[in-house]
């Protein structure tokens, strides 16, 4: 499939060679298709054109095969350790040069690239809640809302927000639930991880949910 997703990870270890050995490993049944150094540096590990091993089980905006529609880009980091990471100005830097390229090459709308955690929420929460999401959307690459003032809360409504978003949403509330929501306050309210859903969350998914719904219709 022609890649329209982009998955932004952390490689979770010690320095970025460690992280070159274990996924050219065929033992680590992992892959991704860059890896971007703390110092900037830039390696290819899959050409774009190929199947690479990053998302596992995953869904974004109703499609659950991500591997096979999305290019995977790994940063260098050591992830939560015990705090969650910072990105330096040159890694940035080169994710956005890489970003300009593949969003010129394939057709990856603003509202696919998108971190770890979001569609995998149960699994995982990288690339943390630092990540700087607000440079890329500044850049044109990723879609970023403010923190909304409060409405008053209702699950089903946070639900279908976080639905139209591109979330894909458990069945009913419970652990499942939790856990997108956690992934959701790290991306997008970074100072309520581990807290609730509330009027906040709500009024946040629905902006966000806004503005995928304007991304999708500008094409």
């Amino acid at each position: 499939m022609r890649p329209d997703i982009v998955v932004i990870h952390y490689t979770d270890m010690t320095d970025a060679e460690s992280a070159v050995r274990w996924l050219c490993n065929p033992a680590s049944k992992v892959s991704c298709h860059y890896l971007i150094g703390a110092d900037g540096a830039l390696v290819q590990m899959v050409e774009e054109t190929r199947r690479a091993w990053h998302a596992g089980v995953s869904a974004w905006d109703g499609t659950g095969d991500i591997n096979s529609r999305s290019i995977g880009i790994e940063l260098d980091s050591p992830g939560h350790r015990p705090d969650a990471p910072c990105f330096p100005q040159a890694q940035m830097a080169s994710l956005l040069a890489l970003l300009d390229g593949i969003r010129s090459r394939w057709p990856v709308p603003r509202r696919n690239v998108v971190g770890h955690s979001d569609i995998a929420p149960e699994r995982k929460i990288d690339p943390g809640e630092r990540f700087p999401w607000a440079d890329l959307a500044a850049a044109g690459h990723a879609l970023h809302v403010a923190p909304a003032a409060a409405e008053p809360f209702q699950s089903p409504a946070l639900r279908a927000e976080l639905a139209a978003g591109g979330y894909a949403v458990p069945p009913q509330d419970g652990p499942a639930m939790d856990a997108l929501v956690a992934a959701f306050h790290r991306r997008h309210l970074p100072e309520r991880v581990g807290a609730p859903a509330d009027g906040v969350t709500l009024a946040t998914a629905r902006a966000f949910a806004a503005a995928v719904a304007a991304d999708r219709a500008a094409g």
